[in-house]
């Protein structure tokens, strides 16, 4: 049974000299830049149509926006933002991150280590300089980010369990909080234990070098950049990094600052294929290319990376059990996987436990791992258009109205059925209430505990 996630506590943290806020610029190698280029970024996972917030599941951390003593969802309930419509919508382990029409960046939930890139009240500003930051804000409602002076508008967002992430449109990545690794807070830059407020961590200095998308795992980011190099940095404790060998020990600035990560040459895969997509489950990591290909590495325990074999995979693979299925992108959980077609059907791939797969082909009662891809169950004549996979539990949105289809592990409340708490072993649409009715859903995206969604009213 998923263990609820515990809110990240470390007592070494008031002894830190580093919990002060960080430098609003990092500057790294080659990164002085601040001059705006001449293209805003763009990327097919930019979202732009605003929408309204709705939550379900568990929100006992504030992670609803809606308050402390809003603590559950078993329906979808509207979490509002000030006056203000969503775009983008990110549910991380115990906090939420919205990005607003306007560009804004708002966030709600646990900030024990910064998470929320605000200042409130917790153990990580106990030691910080808070004379700047006037009355500290509750962390159980949704506020504003500020980001420096040099930022422009935001255009993505992404988080972990500690961590949050934030791309601008110059392609320069923001970001605040910590990485969390076996013994507590890893640190979140060399020299730096937390970041309690958005810093510059990726600059770039051409427009190769621009960032277009930005995803989180729970401890680690990645970046993919306009010539298709991809950028990793945080924990890399079981090959998530896709740089970090299993057998040498590796300092903090290795692993901390954002580096590329290597490709070599397979067979089957031409020299001018090009990575245009990436992916980040909590401790995995897949890459799409414009001819169909995809690769993967880190925790594999459960066959979640495709492979057979059961072993970490500490640098880029081929999966090869997904060759020739045309997969244009790919949604990671815990330990189980989603990938969904060019022509939109869904793949599932894993631990099948609780029914996270939405396959009748295996045994939800067992724990064996299933690693070769088939497709999910329940959802036949019907076009994918987005999937979020989370602890033990998946969604998707699907069908020409967007209806949200979630399943698996019903102990959560993440499914959104009410007091009915069974597990759902195939795709169940979610259900119209009177507070959540004739929407078409635009996003759903599973946190540690909660589900964020965007919906519009149906025209």
């Amino acid at each position: 049974m998923p263990k609820k996630r515990a809110v990240p506590v470390d007592n070494a943290a008031a002894e830190s000299d580093a919990e002060q806020p960080a430098k609003r610029v990092r500057k790294t190698a080659a990164a002085d830049s601040t001059k705006p280029f001449p293209q805003p970024v763009s990327h097919p996972s930019h979202l732009k149509v605003p929408g309204d917030v709705f939550m379900l599941g568990t929100g006992d951390c504030g992670q609803f926006g809606l308050g402390e003593d809003v603590t559950e969802a078993l329906r979808p309930n509207p979490s509002p933002l000030p006056g203000k419509k969503a775009i983008q919508i990110a549910a991380c382990g115990m906090h939420s991150i919205a990005l607003v029409e306007d560009g804004s960046v708002w966030t709600t939930g646990v900030n024990d280590e910064g998470a929320l890139g605000r200042f409130t009240d917790g153990q990580a500003w106990e030691k910080a300089d808070v004379s700047k930051q006037g009355s500290a804000g509750d962390q159980s409602t949704w506020a504003r980010v500020s980001f420096p002076s040099a930022a422009g508008r935001i255009v993505q967002v992404s988080g972990g369990d500690s961590h949050s992430a934030a791309l601008d449109e110059h392609g320069t990545v923001f970001a605040w909080g910590t990485f969390r690794g076996d013994s507590g807070v890893f640190g979140f830059a060399p020299g730096t234990r937390i970041a309690l407020l958005p810093t510059a961590v990726v600059q770039p200095t051409c427009a190769d070098e621009q960032v277009v998308r930005v995803v989180s795992g729970t401890d680690h980011i990645l970046a993919l950049t306009n010539d298709g190099s991809v950028l990793s940095w945080g924990s890399g404790l079981v090959g998530q990094l896709g740089r970090v060998g299993s057998r040498m020990q590796h300092p903090e600035e290795t692993q901390l600052t954002p580096a590329a990560v290597p490709f070599k040459r397979t067979r089957g895969v031409k020299a001018s294929s090009k990575i245009v997509d990436i992916a980040a489950g909590p401790y995995t990591c897949f890459v799409c290319t414009d001819d169909g290909h995809v690769f993967a590495w880190g925790l594999n325990n459960y066959g979640q990376l495709g492979f057979a074999s059961k072993a970490p995979a500490y640098a880029p693979q081929l999966v090869k059990s997904l060759e020739g299925k045309k997969i244009l992108e790919v949604g990671p959980g815990d330990h189980h996987t989603l990938a969904r077609t060019q022509d939109g059907q869904l793949l599932s791939f894993g631990r099948p436990t609780y029914g996270r797969l939405g396959r009748k082909d295996v045994d939800p009662a067992s724990d064996d791992g299933c690693s070769v891809p088939a497709s999910v169950d329940g959802l036949e004549g019907q076009h994918v258009h987005h999937m979020s996979a989370g602890s033990a539990v998946s969604s998707c949105i699907a069908g020409d109205n967007q209806d949200a289809y979630l399943w698996g592990f019903g102990d959560s409340s993440q499914l959104g059925k009410g007091d009915d708490d069974s597990d759902e072993l195939v795709p169940l649409k979610l259900k119209e209430t009177k507070r959540f009715s004739n929407r078409k859903v635009l996003q759903v995206e599973m946190g540690g505990q909660h589900v964020g969604l965007l919906a519009v009213i149906r025209s």
